[in-house]
C-alpha cells in the first residue's frame, strides 16, 4: 500500500471521526448554547422528537427525548439560553390544526417567579384526546342526521308552502315586467325624475336664501333684523332695570306697597260696609233686608192706580159740565 492511498484512509477516517464528534457534541446543550428542561404527560398524541416548542407561539426551542417512565410520558426538550423560561411556566400540547404538527407551547408564567436552569422539570396539563373528540363529533353528527331523517320537518305544509313559492314567484315575474306600483317603481323611471327635479329646486331654493334672496334668505344673511332685536332687547333691559328701580308708575305699582296696603284697608272698610248691610245696618242696611219699605211703595202704587182708574170714570162728566157752563155763558 502506497503513501497516498494511506493518506486518503487516514483523511477519510478522520473526517468520519470529526463528523460523529461534532454530532455527538449537538446534542450537548453547552455546545448549542441551549438547556434541557422535562416535563411529564399522560398523554402526549402525535408529539414526537424533533417536534417545535413554543413560547406562548414563539419557536424557542425542539423536543430532543420522549420516553416512558413511571407511568408517564417524559418528555425533555431544549430551550434557546437567550429566552427567559419561569419555573412556573406550564407546558402544553398543542396542534397547529386538526391535522398539523403537534408542538409544545410554554406559557410565560409569572414575573416574580425565577428563571428555570438546565434539568427542572416543568408543570404540564394534558392535552385533549383528538380522537375522542372526533368520536363525540361523529356520534354527534351522526344522531343529529338520523333525527332529522325520521322528522318531517314540514308535514301537511309542504303543499301550502309549495303554493307561497309559486305566488311570490309570480310576484317577483310581475315585479320584473314593471307590473303594478313595485314593479313600476323598479321599471318607471317618472318618480326617480321628480325626485331629481325636486332635489334640484331644493338646491335652487338653498342657493337662493345663501344668496339672501327672499324672506329667509334676508333672514339667515341680512344683520340688521339681528341689530334691531338687539337693540330692542337693549332697551327692554333698561326698561325691565327702571322697574325694578322704581321709576315711574308701573315701577312704583310693582315695588310701592303703598297702593297694595291702600287697597287692602279699602277692601277691609268695604267688607265692613257689606257685613254691615247684610246685617241691616242703616239706610241701606234696612233698605236692603227691610221688607216694611216694599211693602209701603207697593200700596202708594196700588192707591195711585185706583185713583188713575177713578179719574178715568169722571172724566166724562167733566167734559160734559164744561161744556154746559160754555152754553150757559152765551
Amino acid at each position: 500500500m502506497n503513501t497516498q492511498v494511506k493518506v486518503g484512509i487516514f483523511f477519510v477516517v478522520g473526517l468520519i471521526i470529526l463528523l460523529a464528534v461534532f454530532d455527538f457534541l449537538g446534542d450537548i446543550p453547552f455546545f448549542k448554547n441551549e438547556y434541557k428542561l422535562t416535563t411529564y404527560f399522560d398523554s402526549i398524541g402525535e408529539l414526537r422528537e424533533g417536534n417545535p416548542v413554543k413560547l406562548e407561539g414563539y419557536d424557542v426551542g425542539k423536543v430532543s427525548k420522549v420516553r416512558v417512565s413511571d407511568r408517564k410520558i417524559e418528555v425533555v426538550f431544549n430551550v434557546d439560553k437567550n429566552v427567559g423560561v419561569r419555573k412556573d411556566s406550564v407546558a402544553s400540547i398543542n396542534l397547529t390544526s386538526l391535522l398539523g404538527t403537534s408542538y409544545i407551547n410554554l406559557s410565560f408564567g409569572s414575573p416574580d417567579s425565577p428563571l428555570a436552569v438546565s434539568g427542572d422539570v416543568l408543570q404540564s396539563r394534558n392535552p385533549a384526546d383528538i380522537n375522542q373528540i372526533l368520536s363525540k363529533v361523529d356520534s354527534a353528527v351522526g344522531s343529529i342526521e338520523g333525527a332529522l331523517g325520521g322528522l318531517d320537518v314540514f308535514g301537511e305544509s309542504k303543499e301550502q308552502l309549495t303554493n307561497i313559492v309559486k305566488n311570490i314567484d309570480i310576484v317577483l315575474e310581475d315585479v320584473k315586467e314593471g307590473k303594478g306600483t313595485i314593479g313600476k317603481l323598479f321599471k318607471d323611471d317618472s318618480l326617480y325624475n321628480e325626485a331629481k327635479d325636486t332635489f334640484t329646486n331644493v338646491n335652487e331654493i338653498t342657493a337662493s336664501m345663501k344668496e339672501g334672496k327672499g324672506t329667509i334668505g334676508k333672514l339667515l344673511t341680512d344683520e340688521s333684523l339681528y341689530n334691531d332685536a338687539k337693540v330692542a332687547l337693549t332697551s327692554l333691559g333698561q326698561l325691565t332695570k327702571k322697574l325694578n328701580a322704581s321709576g315711574g308708575t308701573i315701577g312704583k305699582l310693582l315695588n310701592d306697597d303703598t297702593l297694595y296696603n291702600e287697597a287692602t284697608g279699602a277692601a277691609t272698610n268695604l267688607n265692613q260696609i257689606l257685613e254691615k248691610v247684610n246685617s241691616g245696618q242703616g239706610t241701606l242696611g234696612q233698605l236692603v233686608n227691610d221688607d216694611s219699605l216694599y211693602k209701603d211703595a207697593q200700596d202708594t202704587l196700588l192707591k195711585v192706580d185706583k185713583s188713575i182708574d177713578t179719574l178715568d170714570d169722571l172724566a166724562p162728566l167733566g167734559v160734559l159740565g164744561t161744556a154746559l157752563g160754555v152754553v150757559t155763558l152765551f
